[in-house]
């Protein structure tokens, strides 16, 4: 007869031993990882997840580079070891000469957000996709969408106006940003208006669900717990409720517009500019083997929606706060923008004249460099390597941390964390930046394929509303740079807004 307390006792213990094990006693005692200098973990369960979702983005793994060193350890879930680089050949290495030995952890929650297209594609199947998308986000085509640019940009520059007009001074600008990269992506992603900056959208309210996700403890506990177990997000409880719902819009609207595209194809109507005509028309024209499948096309729509509108909305957000804390900054570019555009009434560069301006080009490059949208490159190694002296096993979790790159002194010298645009005119400081030490999209075969795109979109929008407006910081509001999956101003970007005058 089976003794069940027994089973019960044995099962208990072994679960213990095994967590004993996992979080203690091989991390610090049998990994060969154990070598590697770096930070005592803070807890076993939460490894450094608590400073690193507490402190401003990027703070702790800066302290840790100063104190340990290009190449250091700190602690995940159950004190799963992360190895963190800033040494740029080993990054070259990472990033572009074994770029696929470097393959992406599995990240789920970020898989279901910007599904499985080329985000997460690997091997011959991104070199492939790759391939065939690259046409599609040329100079010529990226020209072809700077009138959409402003087309939608005058659209949020009128709601603003009219907001100061009725004596509004103090405006939460961000859900606008997002709503108005939103109505781009739309447009020249897959011409389709949908209008969310004039109208209610259920898309844009799905997002606003799903990059608002982390904002109370218990959501960033669920996201810390559920990368080691993926189960803790399908437990229903209203806040997973509310992200899985926001996520099922998502997959019904891309859907939507998948089929909309298909039907164009059947009926010879395919005939528009945007992002997926342009990748099924030149998909047409493909060899069966380098052709995507359905499903593949498919999850492009994802990516695009996701990285096509969150990323440039936070640079516009970030840049708009620096340039109300620093005002000579704000007033530089604002005398460069008059100059090449006197009447504001008819702002309409072209693609060439709105990357000629010095000096804008100098506030995008500095915000992406103090405050990058994305923090980290995360990769797993497929085989036993060597960083420096340290032996790295693979399926080791490798951090390349962009934010830390990009402030530390011996490459941006001791004004690294100060924002001066300034900077970028600087010939003796400018030859030490490179590939490997200034990541804001990446670089290598897998750096982000519509950086072009997003940049010429983050100057148009920029422009646009510092020829139109003045904008100040709101006294007493401290805005923190939130670590998630995008940097976003939390709690709100809220500012001071007046109009220049003509």
């Amino acid at each position: 007869m089976l003794d069940w307390s027994f089973l019960a006792c044995s099962l208990l213990f072994g679960i213990l031993g095994w967590f004993t094990y996992k979080t203690y006693i091989w991390p610090f005692y049998i990994s060969p990882l154990r070598k590697i200098p770096g930070p005592s973990s803070e807890s076993l369960i939460f490894g450094h997840f608590g400073p690193l979702f507490a402190e401003e983005s990027g703070e702790p793994q800066i302290r840790w580079v100063k104190k340990y060193g290009n190449i250091l350890k700190y602690h995940g879930v159950l004190n799963r070891p992360f190895i963190l680089v800033t040494d740029t050949k080993i990054i070259q290495d990472i990033v572009v000469n074994q770029a696929y030995d470097f393959p992406k952890p599995p990240l789920l929650a970020l898989k279901k957000i910007l599904g499985k297209g080329i985000g997460f594609s690997e091997g011959e199947t991104h070199k492939r996709q790759r391939k065939m998308m690259t046409p599609a986000f040329t100079h010529s085509n990226i020209k072809e969408m700077v009138p959409t640019f402003i087309r939608v940009a005058s659209t949020l520059t009128d709601l603003i106006e009219d907001k100061v007009d009725r004596g509004e001074s103090k405006i939460v600008i961000s859900p606008y940003l997002s709503k108005a990269t939103l109505d781009i992506i739309g447009i020249v992603g897959f011409n389709y208006e949908f209008n969310s900056l004039t109208s209610q959208n259920e898309l844009a309210e799905a997002y606003d669900v799903i990059w608002n996700f982390n904002t109370t403890p218990l959501a960033i506990t669920i996201t810390i717990l559920s990368s080691v177990i993926p189960f803790i997000r399908k437990i229903p409880i209203s806040t997973n409720i509310r992200h899985d719902n926001a996520i099922k819009v998502v997959e019904r609207i891309s859907m939507k517009l998948y089929k909309e595209r298909c039907q164009d194809v059947k009926e010879n109507k395919l005939v528009g500019k945007d992002l997926l005509s342009l990748l099924i028309m030149i998909n047409q024209d493909l060899p069966i083997e380098e052709k995507m499948t359905d499903e593949e096309l498919k999850f492009q729509i994802m990516t695009f929606l996701a990285a096509g509108h969150e990323t440039t909305s936070s640079a516009v957000s970030w840049a708009l706060h620096l340039l109300a804390q620093h005002p000579d900054e704000q007033d530089l570019l604002r005398e460069e923008l008059v100059k090449a555009f006197p009447d504001k009434s008819n702002f309409n560069p072209t693609f060439d004249e709105i990357n000629s301006l010095e000096y804008l080009n100098c506030i995008v490059k500095e915000t992406l460099r103090l405050i990058p949208p994305a923090t980290n490159i995360f990769r797993i190694n497929t085989k036993d390597t060597k960083f420096g002296d340290y032996f790295i096993p693979k399926n080791t979790t490798v951090v390349v941390p962009i934010v830390v790159l990009n402030r530390l002194p011996s490459i941006w010298g001791p004004t690294a964390d100060n924002f001066d645009p300034k900077r970028w005119l600087n010939p003796s400081l400018i030859k030490n930046v490179t590939n490997f030490n200034y990541l804001p999209f990446n670089t290598g075969p897998r750096s982000c394929i519509g950086n072009k795109l997003a940049t010429t979109e983050f100057k148009i929008l920029l422009s646009i509303l510092i020829r139109n407006f003045v904008f100040q910081p709101v006294e007493g509001l401290h805005i923190k740079r939130r670590n998630d999956i995008v940097i976003k101003p939390h709690p709100y970007l809220e500012l001071v807004i007046s109009k220049v005058e003509a």
